[in-house]
């Protein structure tokens, strides 16, 4: 198989291709993981890889038969999308209803029929327990792909009947040098948003169309480290593009909170893929430090609202960042 713009996650990724070129891909699948890892994306690609016909399954999907180009255009009649409705944004019973209805026609084009849920916002008990005999007992060349944040959304009758594949964030590295390509933005922004995002990609990509939010992370990193492992001096001057660009205040200071939180993670033994910023930071800085910083930052993002002068809330906040820190 073919993952493009699906980064990272090898292992999975073998899995799977393996599964699909054997013919013994699971029949229900839910892709788990946090927003912006791809969930979506990686069901399309195994959606369209389940009806191309271009023959080689180690090249699927080829991107060029008319199966591929209609499914990538959104219009293949047998991938089917079910998503949440009103103001929950779960499925419904109803919503699955039309499924159980539909699922025993027989394709159209391809030997299969893909039924993609994207169950990130919920489905309800009611609408599960519907589910639950046509995945125990699908009609043949039937697939079904749930994309959910956690496994623990679903019943555990669902899980049961279910293979779940967890995705993880890709290497920083290689996030950003994605997201560096795919956004237009410089290696040094991407390398930025990585650490505040741990290699999201879909939240890097999200603040990388936004190029004061890149130069936002990358600023509040360099704040970061100053204050952790700097002087006085390498923190007033890190922070010194605050002073010309008052919007770009509250931007840093929301990433910078965010690398502070990081930080208090790792200190408290959180397990996590821990970033360069983040790590260094919290072996400089006690834990009872770093949480006041997380809450110095937020407070100093609204004092930005009422305070004209860039230069005194600037030189005020570092000062009141070093002696928080112990410094």
């Amino acid at each position: 198989m073919q993952f493009e713009n699906f980064v990272g996650n090898a292992a999975l990724k073998k899995a799977l291709s393996g599964a699909f070129s054997r013919r013994m891909l699971p029949h229900a699948i839910l892709l788990a993981g946090e927003a912006g890892l791809g969930k979506r994306t990686l069901a399309g690609i195994l959606a369209r890889a389940a009806v191309c016909r271009g023959g080689d399954r180690t090249a699927a999907p080829c991107g060029v038969c008319p199966s591929c180009i209609r499914a990538a255009a959104g219009s293949h009649p047998d991938i089917r999308i079910v998503t949440g409705s009103g103001a929950s944004g779960a499925i419904s019973a109803e919503s699955v209803e039309k499924v159980i209805g539909d699922a025993y026609r027989r394709p159209e084009e391809a030997d299969v029929s893909v039924y993609l849920l994207f169950v990130e916002k919920g489905i309800s008990d009611a609408a599960q327990n519907k589910l639950l005999k046509l995945i125990e007992e699908p009609p043949p060349g039937v697939i079904f792909i749930f994309t959910a944040p956690s496994a623990d959304i679903l019943l555990s009758t669902i899980r049961s009947r279910v293979q779940t594949f967890t995705l993880r964030a890709p290497e920083e590295q290689e996030a950003a040098a994605y997201v560096a390509e795919k956004a237009g933005i410089s290696m040094e922004d991407a390398l930025a948003l990585s650490a505040l995002h741990r290699g999201n990609i879909g939240r890097m990509l999200s603040d990388g169309e936004n190029g004061r939010a890149a130069k936002a992370a990358r600023l509040a990193g360099e704040i970061a480290l100053a204050l952790a492992e700097g002087t006085e001096h390498d923190l007033l001057a890190a922070a010194a593009p605050l002073i010309k660009d008052k919007p770009l205040f509250p931007e840093a200071a929301d990433r910078l909170q965010l690398l502070f939180r990081d930080a208090c993670m790792l200190k408290s033994g959180v397990r996590m893929d821990a970033q360069d910023i983040p790590l260094r930071v919290s072996r400089r800085l006690p834990l009872k430090n770093l949480l006041r910083l997380c809450d110095l930052t937020a407070q100093y993002a609204g004092y930005m609202q009422r305070n004209a002068n860039m230069a005194l809330l600037v030189t005020a906040f570092c000062a009141k960042m070093r002696e928080t820190a112990g410094k």
